[in-house]
């Protein structure tokens, strides 16, 4: 159990004795920053309380509760924008209901601050009185969004970002990335592990960061002669970005295909078939969209991972660059003032707060190129 989620070892030993004393509580919520493997970790939790074995991750019930087979572990995911009360109404429902076949029933339910007031409130009622076989792992990325009497209501798990270390080992152990590139992508994750993850995937597949840093170090280190006499570097880094949205659309459609062909074989009934398929179109709808900001927010932090190690460079800090496996680059492209990178890193800013927001990813990056081109004008 937990062995594919580096670090959170308070996490890890704070469930193992709850599993070996048989001492779990009735709800937890899972808490910290987006991308430490919450989520997972709620369902590596959910799989150790259904299986017979306790969790041991090798044996065949292990296997069916992590392929979402057990009928006592299910995963509530938000189909829309938020999760509405049509889908908590049917969990609590079933609260009264015997477990199948494990000793416990178990609810995970990630983004938990996406739920609707009223489903909320409906949820609250659950979670205060649940049926003493009944466990709920809620995950939330935004502690502040969730509802206090939900809160008050669960045992708080905190997960904290990893070190530089701990991503460098899971990288080098997991990935197979070492030396100077796993350096970089390591302090580039800022302690994520999702972040190392899909950095770790460019770095066996696609290398988009390599393009992305050309096209950021044309806008922002070269000087105004050569970035005139080529391609827009704002036009190419955009071209890259669509080259990855490309693929996120191919893959949530693949995935779409696969959900439709499972509930044409799972379904005879016209009437549930097309509950079901709607259901699954929702979510991909989600999923991309999700996937899209990601990808989006991905892009904008090499940006600005870039502007913030040319500010260090001509601070005299240059140990201290992200980007370390680019440092001789850095160093020759750090020529202007440290208040111009400052600047930029304040455009750049207000870019990555306006894409969590309902903003055209496509047009705020757009703006945020501009800006950068008045910023070097006025320099």
């Amino acid at each position: 159990m937990f062995e594919t989620i580096p670090g959170q070892e308070r996490a890890k030993a704070l469930f193992a004795r709850a599993l070996v004393g048989d001492a779990v509580s009735h709800a937890y919520l899972l808490s910290g920053p987006e991308g430490l493997g919450k989520a997972d970790f709620a369902r590596e939790v959910g799989v150790a309380l259904v299986a017979p074995c306790g969790g041991c991750g090798a044996c065949p019930d292990c296997a069916r509760a992590r392929r979402g087979a057990h009928p006592d572990l299910r995963v509530i995911e938000r189909e829309g924008e938020r999760i509405r009360l049509e889908q908590v109404e049917p969990l609590v429902a079933e609260l009264a209901l015997k477990p199948f076949a494990a000793k416990r029933r178990v609810w995970v339910l990630p983004e938990v601050e996406q739920l609707m007031p009223e489903a909320a409130n409906k949820l609250l009622k659950s979670i205060e009185e649940p049926p003493a076989h009944v466990h709920f792992l809620l995950v939330t990325d935004r502690l502040e969004r969730v509802l206090p009497t939900i809160v008050s209501r669960c045992q708080l798990v905190e997960f904290r970002p990893l070190s530089d270390a701990e991503v460098e080992a899971y990288l080098r152990d997991v990935h197979g990335l070492s030396g100077e590139e796993g350096r970089a992508l390591a302090r580039l994750a800022r302690g994520s592990v999702e972040r190392a993850a899909r950095s770790a995937a460019d770095a066996h597949g696609a290398r988009l960061r390599e393009e992305y840093l050309r096209h950021v170090a044309r806008l922002a280190g070269r000087a105004a002669a050569e970035r005139e006499t080529q391609t827009s570097p704002a036009a190419a880094f955009l071209a890259v970005l669509d080259r990855r949205l490309e693929v996120v659309r191919d893959e949530t459609q693949d995935d779409l295909g696969r959900r439709m062909a499972e509930v044409e074989a799972q379904f005879a009934d016209e009437k549930d078939r097309a509950w079901h398929v709607k259901r699954a179109e929702l979510f991909a709808k989600r999923d991309k969209d999700r996937r899209t900001r990601q990808a989006t927010v991905d892009a904008l932090d090499l940006v600005v991972a870039w502007l913030r190690d040319l500010w260090t460079v001509a601070c005299g800090a240059a140990d201290a660059v992200l980007n370390c496996d680019h440092a001789a680059e850095l160093a020759d492209d750090a020529v202007a003032r440290p208040e111009l990178y400052a600047r930029l890193l304040a455009a750049a800013a207000t870019t990555r707060k306006d894409l969590y927001l309902n903003v055209d990813q496509k047009l705020a990056l757009q703006a945020m190129f501009a800006r950068f081109e008045e910023v070097a004008r006025s320099a």
